[in-house]
């Protein structure tokens, strides 16, 4: 009886180890199934980052902290998240709330590097697209006042600047271009841009006629008076202090492109100088020499200066 009693627990334990083992090893497994699909959905998002498909990544981040809560897998949806929303808010052109949803991308704790490397270049971007945004509202209100004054020449340079501007018809600028575009097609149709210029050499031609059957006295001093005069009105123009040196169009190593002298010609405008048109492009490409050499990216009409 005593062993048959004995015989009986024994097979109750050998049994209840027997569960125990079992449950241990189902734990195991499950455990170590979740590390598995972390670690591969991770990747898989991590990837998607790579190819910049932010919203497949945010699916994969998702299943990996399903999977196992880290704060890796939680950061990392949450800066694509927020780089989805930037983008979309860059197109509809609310630019300081896409600067606020990358700064949040950047500061990300445990985030992805790559994703705060795209930040921060999106960052550059909006800084660039709002200075030119800010350059382009200024050659319009200039443009506008300068037609009032029926100095349609002078605005139409200005709006051309603008309407030529490379991706002036793109989701960033498409508003403006509108703009200055109705405006251009408002003015005269004989505007030329160079009429200025063209009367200014018609009426020096005509001083010179004059002079030239005047007295040699009286062309002197004629002479004299023209060149105090212009160089009174040309005062804030480089050129008028008779240099023509050819400026070598590189800075820093870099090329000046026709698009960096346009947009120096919007930055002198929009700092209130009123003859740009006056300025030659060597007169703009010694200016952006000179704002780099004093560390600054925006020419001033100081910069124009011989130095």
């Amino acid at each position: 009886m005593k062993k048959a009693l004995l015989l009986a627990t024994t097979g109750v334990a050998l049994l209840l180890a027997g569960c125990s083992n079992n449950s241990s090893s189902s734990k195991s497994t499950s455990t170590d199934n979740s590390n598995a699909t972390y670690k591969t959905e991770m990747t898989k998002g991590n990837d998607a980052v790579t190819d910049k498909k932010y919203s497949k990544a945010v699916d994969h981040f998702t299943s990996a902290s399903k999977a196992k809560k880290t704060d890796k897998a939680h950061d990392s949806k949450i800066q694509a998240q927020n780089l989805i929303k930037a983008k979309k808010l860059m197109n509809h052109r609310e630019f300081n709330a896409a600067k606020s949803a990358l700064k949040t991308v950047k500061k990300q704790d445990n985030g992805n590097k790559k994703m705060v490397s795209r930040a921060k270049t999106l960052l550059a971007q909006i800084k660039d697209i709002q200075l030119n945004r800010s350059n382009f509202k200024a050659d319009i209100k200039n443009a506008k006042q300068l037609s009032k004054n029926n100095a349609n020449g002078q605005a139409k340079v200005l709006l051309e600047q603008v309407t030529n501007f490379k991706g002036i018809k793109g989701k960033y600028y498409s508003d403006l271009y509108t703009q200055a575009k109705s405006l251009l097609d408002s003015l005269p149709s004989d505007t030329d841009s160079s009429s200025t210029t063209d009367n200014n050499e018609s009426n020096s031609t005509d001083n010179s006629t004059t002079d030239t059957n005047s007295s040699d006295s009286s062309a002197t001093t004629d002479s004299n008076n023209n060149s105090d005069s212009s160089s009174s009105d040309q005062s804030n123009n480089p050129a008028a202090n008779g240099d023509f040196d050819v400026e070598k169009k590189e800075v820093d190593g870099k090329t000046i492109t026709d698009d960096d002298i346009a947009k120096a010609r919007q930055q002198l405008t929009s700092d209130g100088v009123k003859n740009v048109d006056a300025w030659s492009d060597n007169d703009i490409v010694r200016a952006i020499k000179n704002a780099t050499k004093d560390g600054r990216s925006t020419v001033r009409q100081s910069d124009g200066k011989i130095q």
